[in-house]
């Protein structure tokens, strides 16, 4: 065996190395229960074991994320995409934090490339968002679209689809998409509140009337439950 090309495989198991995959997993583990601060200081130690790891950052960018610390986090991701290009998460988050920070030019630009390398659901509805801000309305709905091709479980962009079409004057697509995000989580709020708007628009001042209460209800339920953690 080549001794140079065994010497750099074994340096993937240096001491530093394995020091540095054990941080990230305990700061993963601190970002699961929401300790984002100290999840920080494990990726902070992770970082400086190995320098080059692109997953450090990427996590460290997510936890600063979840903190607001936006251009924090963007400066992160950028550094993860530093070291892999190919990372389609970073891009799809740094993309998040742009539109965030209402900066959706450059949000397309990170979620063009985020789906690129991997045409994720997630991907498809981040862009949808950032298209419905551009005001694109007709991509925007294509996004939606392909976001609930890839995972037909994705209420989020079927609600969101549902607006974009009572946007564009469709009130029965709307209603399909809003009855659809309803039959697949029945205590989805918001969905209600479209389903509302479409059945006005379609002249059924009752039926609105009836899915806005339950909207309401579903609000007053999800308030009661936070205030009931929260003491």
């Amino acid at each position: 065996m080549n001794q140079n090309f065994a010497l750099k495989t074994l340096g993937f198991f240096t001491p530093s190395a394995i020091q540095s995959k054990l941080a990230i997993r305990k700061g993963r583990n601190k970002l699961k229960i929401g300790d984002f601060a100290n999840a920080m200081i494990d990726f902070d130690e992770a970082i400086e074991l190995n320098p080059t790891g692109y997953l450090a950052y990427y996590f460290r960018g997510n936890a600063k994320l979840s903190l607001n610390d936006l251009k924090g986090a963007i400066l992160d991701y950028s550094k993860s995409i530093s070291y892999k290009p190919s990372f389609a998460e970073a891009y799809l988050n740094r993309g998040n934090a742009y539109f965030l920070l209402k900066q959706f030019p450059e949000a397309l630009k990170e979620l063009d490339k985020s789906i690129e390398l991997d045409p994720s659901s997630l991907a498809y509805c981040y862009r949808g968002n950032t298209k419905c801000e551009l005001h694109d309305l007709e991509g925007a709905l294509k996004d939606y679209s392909n976001a609930i091709n890839l995972d037909e479980f994705d209420t989020i962009s079927l609600y969101n689809r549902g607006n974009v079409r009572l946007q564009m004057d469709d009130p029965r697509g709307a209603l399909q998409d809003y009855n659809s995000a309803i039959k697949l989580d029945p205590q989805f709020a918001l969905a209600y509140v479209g389903r509302g708007n479409a059945k006005i628009s379609l002249g059924s001042q009752t039926g609105a009337e009836i899915d806005w209460k339950k909207a309401e209800r579903l609000h007053i339920k999800a308030e009661e439950r936070v205030f009931k953690e929260v003491i």
